[in-house]
């Protein structure tokens, strides 16, 4: 199993905490294997093996999917114990489940711990009868940490040889846990992979929950959004796009389309930040897949959109990190990230190679040189040569970025 210790970090400070902990991320990302690997740790903490409950609802039967039963069957697991740990999975497949839990968590009795694929659902859920009485946790697809930590060996030597081993396996593959099992087989079996967890997250994470009715429809946003990553876009640009292909799209048709693959975790929008104002700007966004594979998988791997694909990466780490991340405008030029935390900011740029292209130097670098503030500052590439630094802004290749920070 994939060992995903900061995860486990998070989890473990809120043990026998009087909240109800709750895992959320796009299907396949992992939480299942966290709740396995929490589950061995209160087992290592002391914990009696009986006293870990754990019930996926995905395999449940149909007929069995109610709040009822499922009251009935975990009181009766629950016995005469005075403390358990509740560890639920995909709870959101449950109906009534809130209140299931609601009660369990009002008992005292349970420690408990749910994870979901629909980020719509729990907020307006937990929003109510839960309210205050949670703290959440983001599941993403595998970090370039984890998957090296996994794949240990996976990259071939000429791989090896380079500045970061295994990034490039990384850019190919994308960070799904799943197909990193599939470690000898070609790009096309993992491709088909992906596109079948595309299909679980689009038919029954958007299409079913969100009552919409035109799946082709769907693709085609999603198909967009996927072409465009990491170019700022609104919904009436994607709809003047549709009116070119004679297809006539209302702009909230959509606004709506985005909004439910944002709530099945298939797409993060990332506002524009006014970095001489200071102020969120609401107009034209950017939109970045919940793993790179999604880009490969269903538009084919074309090294034209690594610039995108790097950009999900970088995206995807600092949220990890913990950072609320936007993307910078300063008078006319672009900051690819404008990242806060706390006291903390940091401003990065993303390029491919750098080559020692002067026009390269003075767009990537020249572009953070003009923010008026002593920030760190950061360009990533994956440039294996180029070393050095601008007037006190600093190169790193992506790689050694994404691993060490």
């Amino acid at each position: 199993m994939i060992e995903r210790n900061a995860y486990i970090k998070q989890l473990a400070a809120y043990i026998d905490t009087p909240f109800i902990k709750v895992l959320s991320g796009i299907r396949r990302s992992g939480k299942s294997g966290i709740l396995e690997l929490l589950r061995e740790h209160l087992v290592k903490a002391g914990k009696p093996e009986e006293s870990l409950i754990y019930i996926n609802f995905e395999v449940w039967e149909e007929e069995r999917l109610n709040s009822a039963a499922a009251r009935r069957h975990i009181k009766a697991l629950i016995g005469d114990m005075q403390r358990v740990y509740l560890l639920l999975d995909e709870v959101q497949l449950l109906p009534g489940w809130e209140r299931v839990v609601n009660a369990f968590f009002a008992e005292g009795k349970c420690d408990i711990y749910i994870t979901g694929s629909n980020s719509k659902l729990l907020s307006s859920e937990l929003s109510t009868l839960l309210s205050g009485r949670t703290v959440q946790f983001t599941v993403r697809t595998l970090s370039f940490s984890e998957f090296i930590d996994f794949t240990n060996g996976f990259s071939t030597e000429d791989e090896k040889q380079k500045s970061s081993p295994g990034i490039w396996d990384y850019i190919r593959r994308g960070g799904f846990p799943g197909i990193h099992y599939l470690k000898n087989a070609d790009d096309t079996l993992v491709y088909k992979t992906v596109q079948d967890i595309f299909a679980a997250v689009v038919l029954k994470d958007v299409l079913e929950r969100n009552n919409l009715r035109n799946p082709d429809l769907l693709e085609r946003v999603t198909r967009f959004l996927l072409d465009n990553t990491g170019s700022l876009i609104s919904a009436r640009s994607i709809s003047n796009y549709f009116k070119s292909q004679n297809r006539s799209i209302s702009v909230e048709t959509i606004l709506d389309y985005i909004a439910a693959l944002e709530a099945a975790y298939a797409v993060e929008k990332v506002r524009r930040y006014d970095v001489q104002g200071k102020s969120i700007l609401n107009v034209r966004e950017k939109y970045y897949p919940a793993d790179i594979s999604f880009i490969h998988a269903l538009l084919g791997f074309d090294t034209r959109r690594l610039p995108g694909v790097m950009e999900t990466l970088v995206f995807h780490e600092l949220r990890r990190r913990g950072y609320e991340v936007f993307t910078g405008q300063l008078g006319d030029k672009e900051i690819d990230f404008v990242a806060t935390k706390d006291s903390e900011k940091i401003y990065i740029q993303t390029t491919y190679l750098i080559n020692n292209d002067a026009e390269i130097i003075k767009r990537e670098f020249g572009n953070l040189l003009a923010i008026p503030d002593q920030y760190p500052k950061l360009v990533l590439s994956l440039d294996e040569h180029w070393k050095g630094t601008v007037e006190g802004v600093r190169h790193q290749h992506l790689g050694e970025w994404l691993h060490r920070g």
